[in-house]
């Protein structure tokens, strides 16, 4: 297993988006501050910084990035916001070429920069209401700092290096990675580390049932408070359907295979798939117990999110949470994660989550 690393690296950004390396004595880099905006904030009012967490390499090679944002004028300590961007789920297929399950290969930094890029609010998907960085916005002009660590390890924010290295050439670090990133963030001073707010977007929901089991090893404070945005959150529904679902499936293996049976037996295998995915769910975090105030929210017409996946987080979050300590929406509306496309809607959702902060 690769060791989590802990000693942060800075880089010098001469460009709000694009960032220029150069290599200093002593392991360290020079670090820029960029100016930040995005559809709800202007470059006065706050800035960027991109940084490397020592020891985090993509499958290409390339350093993974953490976007370090906070607001001008602002004394500390101040809270932090956590941002986890969705879409990481890839593997490399087998066969003679380099094909990749997803649409486009996620197992890259330049993928996961862009993704962390577009939640953020610096790149735009559309024109209209299709605009992001909303949670950004809104975390910004409650005077708390932000972080949103890219994810190029295709693997829901799962990976503790402990995967098939001889079989996929790598190894997936997703969990290690947002504990680290939330790490080197609360050991700032400027930093409210209890007052830590986690806001996971699509597949990003998964990061958050991570952070509540907790990473060996982990330095980080617990987040005082969490938000869920359309989340496939029951994975394990499909292990029902392997002729169905078989790709997806595989691919979950890749992400699991340290935990599943090597002997030929498929379906012990997929048993024991089922269950981890049963674990790693909020469904079984909350059934187990796991209280952290939560504002979920799902639709029945989200146009990439499985309903099935998203629902029965809903329902053991409304059975076992107290009334004070949780908000569940069903938006009722197509789309994804709408949330991080209206500022007013994630101010409020925040606003909210803020009466748990200590």
């Amino acid at each position: 297993m690769m060791p989590s690393v802990r000693t942060l690296l800075a880089v010098s950004s001469a460009l709000l988006l694009a960032a220029c390396f150069t290599e200093q004595p002593g392991g360290e880099y020079d670090l820029d501050v960029s100016p930040f905006a995005n559809a709800h904030i202007s470059r006065d009012q706050a800035t960027m910084e991109i940084v490397l967490l020592d020891g985090y390499v993509c499958p290409d090679g390339a350093a993974a990035r953490v976007y370090y944002v906070e607001p001008v004028g602002v004394p500390g300590p101040r809270p932090l916001g956590v941002v986890l961007h969705g879409g990481n789920f890839d593997y490399v297929t087998e066969g003679g070429r380099r094909d990749h399950y997803a649409p486009e290969n996620r197992l890259a930094a330049g993928w996961a920069n862009a993704e962390a890029e577009v939640v953020l609010g610096l790149v735009q998907p559309g024109a209209g209401p299709d605009v992001e960085g909303a949670w950004t916005g809104a975390f910004l002009l409650a005077g708390f700092s932000v972080v949103v660590p890219a994810n190029c390890w295709g693997d829901l924010w799962h990976g503790t290096g402990d995967g098939d290295w001889s079989g996929e050439g790598f190894l997936r670090q997703g969990a290690y990675f947002v504990d680290d990133a939330i790490a080197w963030a609360q050991a700032r001073e400027d930093i409210d580390a209890a007052s830590t707010v986690v806001v996971g977007l699509g597949e990003g929901g998964r990061g958050i049932t991570e952070l509540a089991y907790g990473v060996d090893g982990s330095s980080i404070v617990a987040p005082a408070a969490v938000a869920v945005d359309s989340s496939p959150d029951w994975l394990a529904g499909l292990v029902a359907s392997p002729a169905t679902n078989a790709d997806y499936l595989t691919g979950l293996a890749r992400l699991y295979e340290a935990e599943l049976t090597d002997d030929g037996d498929a379906q012990l295998r997929q048993n024991e798939l089922r269950d981890a995915l049963e674990r790693d769910s909020l469904v079984t975090v909350v059934e187990n117990g796991w209280r952290t105030p939560i504002f979920y929210a799902w639709s029945a017409y989200d146009e990439r999110i499985d309903p099935a996946a998203a629902q029965p987080a809903q329902g053991a979050i409304s059975t076992h949470y107290d009334l004070n300590d949780h908000v569940v929406v069903d938006w009722g509306v197509p789309g994804h994660a709408p949330s991080n496309r209206d500022l007013a809607e994630a101010t409020a959702r925040l606003d909210w989550l803020r009466t748990h902060l200590p």
